[in-house]
């Protein structure tokens, strides 16, 4: 079941079926004051680039936007190791955690140069607070606590790499690492 909130948070689609130019979504979108709390690296990076996957919809689908905080946090680099991932990405992940070498990076010039000169990610990720859900969690949904990945899973993968790289000598990994925190806003109740 699809909340009002993430329907009206869907990209348009042409009669192609192409979804809307993100500068277009997101001008669209902005005018709507429920929506107006939440970061535009947020609806780029997650909200309109991936709002028609499955998984997206199952998991997160159900929660209202209008009563979710999206608050840039800065963790060391050892929270990040009790994060969920979901099971069909995990492989994923685990792949890009395994690199020994920033040259293995599958990522653009500028974001390999952000690792490279800062030893961080250039662009937050996402990362869901279960606990602060104040409903029962639907039991379709593959949500585990206390934190869930909802997107940057090269970056996560990568950020773990970096712990091996910086072990190695090759490279110095960053002590903090900023996210997008994705929680319930309790001043909303």
């Amino acid at each position: 079941m699809k909340s009002k909130s993430w329907l009206d948070l869907k990209p348009l689609k042409n009669q192609d079926r192409n979804i809307e130019y993100f500068e277009d979504y997101y001008n669209r979108i902005k005018l709507k004051t429920e929506f107006s709390h939440i970061p535009k690296g947020v609806f780029e990076q997650w909200l309109w680039a991936h709002h028609d996957k499955e998984e997206s919809k199952t998991n997160y689908g159900w929660l209202n936007y209008e009563n979710i905080e999206f608050q840039i946090c800065s963790w060391p680099t050892n929270q990040f190791s009790n994060i969920y991932i979901l099971d069909s990405y995990r492989e994923y992940y685990k792949l890009r955690s395994s690199y020994n070498d920033l040259n293995k990076f599958c990522c653009t010039k500028i974001d390999l140069n952000h690792w490279e000169q800062k030893g961080t990610w250039r662009t937050p990720p996402i990362i869901l607070d279960i606990m602060s859900l104040n409903k029962e969690i639907p039991k379709w949904c593959e949500l585990i606590p206390p934190f869930q990945l909802v997107e940057g899973h090269s970056r996560l993968g990568y950020l773990h790499s970096m712990v091996t790289i910086d072990t190695l000598g090759k490279e110095k990994i960053a002590p903090k690492h900023d996210i997008f925190l994705m929680k319930i806003n309790r001043n909303n109740f």
